[in-house]
């Protein structure tokens, strides 16, 4: 059996993943050596390692689905009409090395992607700064695919003293076929994600844009850069790094907050009435060019990579399936007038004669059936999150800034009144949950902070709605057919 994570050949049919993506359709007629030696093939091979991410198994569903449902935010309606038989085992949180997620394969397929255009582009341009700006592209595609492949399946950060537990294989080199490496610290991962972020801050044109992009969001920029340093930092728990690179997107002045206007969401069953969410509700656009959005994955028929985000539109809403259903627990956090506790969709179940509940952030496009969306990764509203959080550490320190601050710029672009939730660590992280819902935070925000997860709205089973510090359930299995072939892999303790 051929090891599928390390091919060192260069994976073409990426670019087959981009013809919507881009506005010019990538040669695909090229050989590896060939699509190597020019600038030219090195730019498409790495406008083409952007398509796996909205595979499937990534933010295109899976890692934001599986993510939500093992928290009190997400539920399977069991019985109802949009139970399929999809999802019960991510909400049951019932992982084996046969049934994990399939994030691992496809990150480090961008990892090999991403290193053979860095290890070729010497020489490749007499305009070193168009070799800065691919290497940088790609120095944020490995570093955002080691960081989610270290999240996913490995214990938090802060686990043992000194981060000094399994992560994750750390690939920075174009592996052979014999190659077997193994599982780095997590300390060893966080600082390879967080030397890449920092040379690629360094090299990149602040003004670059990737040329040819319908959806300039949708690829790296000098903010994007920033923007992960900033999360990186914050589950580091290098607080100072976090409010500082926090800062740094906030006064790019670059962004703007989406009021409570922007996130107005018709619930209707009225087709007229829905239709209306397309042109207004900012979750629905087909790209952003201004408002919160930092950094995306773009989604429409184009994208080969699973359906270009139409799983994760199929699960959670009635488009196809809807198994993915938001949970009480988190719709019944929403104060009056907050104007994100009306951003779900809403049906009768006949079968149950209950009303089932998803989150609209996945709602579609309006382009077809079932539908396609974007996935958002990093945004403005996170980074006030970040940096209050900081603040309140007692270990940073923002000239002219404050923590009650950063939170009221979220609760007054939300119909909420500032000063109405006072800055403490517990209400930010529960703001957080409330403003990052359905984005794939919560579940990681809890191992971080060394939380207990806890659901009280469930029909999963009960050794599934608590999750305490510490618990193996933290980290999921590394697929069996990683450690069939690599014998250098250690599989996670309880799998």
């Amino acid at each position: 059996m051929k090891k599928y994570i390390f091919t060192a050949a260069l994976a073409l049919s990426l670019l087959t993943g981009c013809k919507d993506f881009l506005t010019e359709e990538p040669v695909l007629s090229q050989s590896d050596v060939l699509t190597l030696s020019t600038y030219e093939g090195l730019d498409k091979v790495t406008a083409g390692a952007y398509a796996p991410l909205a595979s499937t198994a990534w933010y295109g569903g899976d890692f934001i689905i599986i993510n939500e449902m093992k928290t009190g935010n997400g539920k399977k309606y069991i019985g109802s009409d949009f139970d399929t038989g999809r999802c019960t085992d991510w909400y049951n949180i019932n992982y084996t090395p046969d049934n994990t997620s399939s994030l691992w394969g496809y990150g480090y397929y961008v990892i090999t992607t991403a290193n053979n255009v860095i290890n070729n582009l010497e020489g490749k341009s007499d305009n070193q700064q168009d070799l800065d700006n691919l290497k940088a592209e790609c120095l944020f595609l490995r570093a955002l695919s080691h960081f989610d492949l270290v999240r996913t399946y490995a214990q938090p950060y802060n686990y043992t003293e000194g981060a000094t537990h399994l992560g994750v294989p750390v690939i920075t080199t174009v592996q052979s076929a014999s190659d077997m490496p193994e599982r780095e610290t997590v300390a060893k991962v966080y600082g390879q994600i967080e030397a890449d972020l920092l040379e690629a801050e360094k090299i990149i044109d602040p003004a670059y844009t990737r040329a040819g992009v319908k959806d300039t969001r949708s690829v790296v920029s000098l903010e994007a850069i920033q923007a992960l340093l900033s999360r990186v930092y914050l589950y580091m728990g290098n607080w100072q790094g976090c409010a500082d690179y926090a800062t740094k997107v906030i006064n790019s002045n670059k962004f703007s907050m989406w009021t409570a206007d922007d996130l107005s969401f018709v619930n209707s069953e009225n087709a007229a009435e829905r239709a209306g969410n397309y042109e207004n509700f900012v979750y629905c656009f087909d790209s952003h060019s201004d408002g919160e959005v930092i950094f995306e994955v773009y989604g429409t028929t184009g994208q080969s990579y699973g359906g270009g985000n139409e799983a994760i539109c199929s699960l959670t809403s009635e488009n196809q399936y809807g198994d993915a259903g938001a949970c009480a627990d988190l719709m019944d956090l929403y104060d009056e007038g907050d104007v994100r506790g009306t951003m779900f969709q809403s049906k009768l179940s006949g079968k149950d004669n209950r009303t089932v509940y998803w989150t609209a952030k996945y709602f579609g496009k309006g382009l077809t059936t079932p539908d396609y969306t974007n996935t958002i990764v990093l945004r403005l509203s996170e980074m006030y999150l970040n940096r209050a959080e900081a603040l309140l550490s007692g270990q940073a320190t923002i000239s002219g800034v404050t923590a009650q601050q950063d939170l009221d710029k979220i609760l007054t672009n939300r119909g909420l009144e500032a000063g109405s939730i006072t800055a403490t660590p517990d209400n930010v992280f529960n703001e957080r949950r409330k403003e990052l819902a359905w984005e794939a935070h919560y579940w990681f925000d809890l191992a971080r902070t060394g939380r207990t997860m806890t659901r009280t709205d469930s029909d999963a089973s009960a050794a599934a709605n608590e999750v305490r510090p510490g618990d193996t359930r933290w980290a999921m299995p590394i697929p069996r057919r990683e450690t069939t072939v690599n014998d250098n892999l250690e599989q996670n303790p309880g799998y």
